[in-house]
């Protein structure tokens, strides 16, 4: 997940990369509505049970982190780049 990184430039800025684990793929994900709620400076790739959401303006302002689980249909868990990579220097 963290090598497939859409979004390598964000990284520097770890409080703006969002990772959002999902419990399973979604059956239909609509798009269309999730294109409509981000701000024009928020960008999202899904894929392979992670929508990655680089949120530059902040996730406290972003209509999509708040609406990603109920839009997808599936549970999820986020976290932000920050402390995914806590998670992976502990686990090393």
């Amino acid at each position: 997940m963290v090598d497939a990184n859409p979004f390598p430039e964000a990284e520097s800025e770890p409080k703006t990369l969002h990772v959002h684990f999902l419990a399973s793929m979604p059956k239909n994900p609509d798009f269309a509505i999730l294109e409509s709620i981000k701000s024009e400076r928020e960008r999202f790739v899904l894929k392979d049970g992670v929508l990655y959401l680089h949120a530059p303006d902040g996730i406290g302002r972003s209509k999509l982190a708040a609406n990603a689980e109920k839009l997808l249909g599936v549970p999820v868990t986020s976290r932000n780049w920050r402390t995914v990579r806590k998670i992976m220097d502990m686990a090393k």
